[in-house]
């Protein structure tokens, strides 16, 4: 191994086991590379720091900016509590409303903002609804998962989508659009979201309701606490409505982007178009709202736009170092390397089957991502795998792919992601009901990912 490659990988296991054990905040881990790096003489100061500014970060930044407006806005509330009254409030579709609209919730703000969000709501209706343990069980616990699940759906979900994108930008030239991860992975989360409804059900089955009294009465009372949460948040204002088209038109742009007019506009990307509806924020009268969402209830104050920048600081800025911080650590594999010199040594997997190497490279993120941060499993594979495809032979965007989807399972532990955590702090769950569903989940989850790669990738 080349000098520059074993400072490269010592430098890996301080931050990684900073990142494990969090003596301070990841965010604060994640500056080390700008420390580090440098001073071990593995690249300069400038080339590391760039990574921190790079285009998906500001595509994620975006991203963040419009999760802000409609969090302070409640739009995602109402959607949410709009689509579970559609679905009915049967036990079993009340499991997969609360599901949907996490997950759909989860596709455009944070998985902990949705979490967040959607908890209470799912207390509320458990503890007015009195359907049993198994009901309160499989709410609460497809509240936690579907967040993590919403956010495979788009390129904006979750950070590790984020890295996988800018690494196979950097290093491959290749840019995967909004578009061309929409049609993986939305399916994928949708099949995904649907067997993990029906895995909650089997193993903590729901009483059959009937047409009883008692069973009469339990609708009646789910349908009144949802039909209270819509009526408290009063009918739809302009500032939602100028919202839901402006967020409407970014996404449209988005999908259409790659499809039409990018090869038309110079330079034009889905980090343009999110920068553009991010700046039209700022610019968009609010209308006439009389009051703003803050995190203690209404506030009386008018909002001038949609999104002003007291509101926009209190993004999660953490995240954004916590991204950067792992690009850094990913170039330096590059640039040290270490990478090449890991996939010489990989060589020798080229004699096993390649659904074995898939299935035994998914199985290693999942189980990282259970005890791991999904950010820094993502960042710490990503040359890895790379190296290990250039190795066999095989193509590294598939597994790069599926390893970054696979970072963002982690459902069989409490301290895995934040939404799991979330919901089991509501005080429903135990860790055996969580390790229970989740790693039958991780399970499922790593064999339908595989079945989607091999059809589509």
């Amino acid at each position: 191994m080349p000098p520059a490659a074993q400072l490269t990988a010592a430098v890996t296991a301080w931050i990684a086991i900073w990142w494990l054990a969090e003596p301070v905040n990841t965010a604060v881990t994640s500056l080390l590379p700008l420390v580090l790096f440098p001073l071990a003489g593995v690249a300069p100061l400038r080339s590391i720091s760039g990574e921190y500014g790079n285009e998906i970060v500001f595509l994620f930044l975006g991203g963040f900016f419009f999760g802000k407006t409609i969090e302070r806005w409640g739009l995602h509330r109402r959607i949410a509590l709009r689509l579970v009254l559609w679905l009915g409030t049967d036990p079993a579709r009340t499991v997969l409303g609360f599901m949907l609209a996490t997950a759909f919730i989860s596709m455009w703000i944070s998985n902990t903002a949705t979490a967040v969000m959607m908890t209470p709501v799912a207390v509320a209706v458990s503890l007015a609804a009195d359907r049993g343990e198994n009901f309160n069980k499989s709410l609460l616990l497809g509240v936690g998962y579907a967040c993590s699940i919403g956010g495979l759906a788009t390129t904006i979900g979750t950070p590790t989508n984020a890295i996988f994108l800018s690494y196979v930008q950097q290093k491959m030239g290749i840019t995967v659009s909004f578009g061309q991860w929409l049609l993986f992975g939305f399916p994928f989360a949708l099949i995904l979201l649907l067997a993990c409804w029906g895995i909650l059900l089997w193993i903590f089955p729901l009483k059959k309701t009937g047409h009883s009294e008692a069973a009469t009465q339990s609708h009646h009372l789910t349908h009144g606490i949802i039909r209270e949460q819509l009526a408290a948040l009063g009918p739809v204002t302009v500032p939602e409505r100028r919202l839901m088209w402006l967020f409407g038109s970014v996404i449209l742009a988005w999908i259409s982007g790659s499809l039409i007019w990018y090869r038309w506009v110079p330079n034009c990307t889905d980090t343009v178009v999110a920068l553009i509806g991010a700046i039209g924020l700022f610019l968009m009268p609010a209308g006439k709202a009389s009051s703003v969402e803050t995190s203690t209830g209404k506030a009386s104050e008018p909002a001038t736009t949609l999104l002003d920048w007291k509101t926009a600081v209190t993004i999660p800025w953490g995240v954004i170092i916590f991204f950067g911080g792992g690009l850094a650590l990913a170039k330096c594999f590059d640039l040290s390397g270490l990478a090449g010199w890991m996939g010489q040594e990989m060589q020798g997997l080229g004699t096993l089957p390649y659904a074995l190497i898939l299935l035994s490279v998914l199985a290693a993120v999942v189980a990282l991502s259970e005890v791991a941060s999904n950010i820094a499993t993502a960042s710490m594979m990503m040359p890895v795998l790379a190296a290990l495809a250039a190795s066999i032979g095989a193509d590294p965007i598939g597994m790069m792919m599926c390893a970054t989807m696979a970072a963002s399972f982690g459902f069989g532990l409490p301290i895995a992601t934040a939404p799991n955590t979330i919901v089991f702090s509501a005080g429903y769950l135990r860790t055996r009901d969580m390790a229970k569903a989740g790693f039958l989940l991780d399970v499922v989850a790593i064999v339908l990912l595989m079945g989607f790669a091999y059809l589509l990738l």
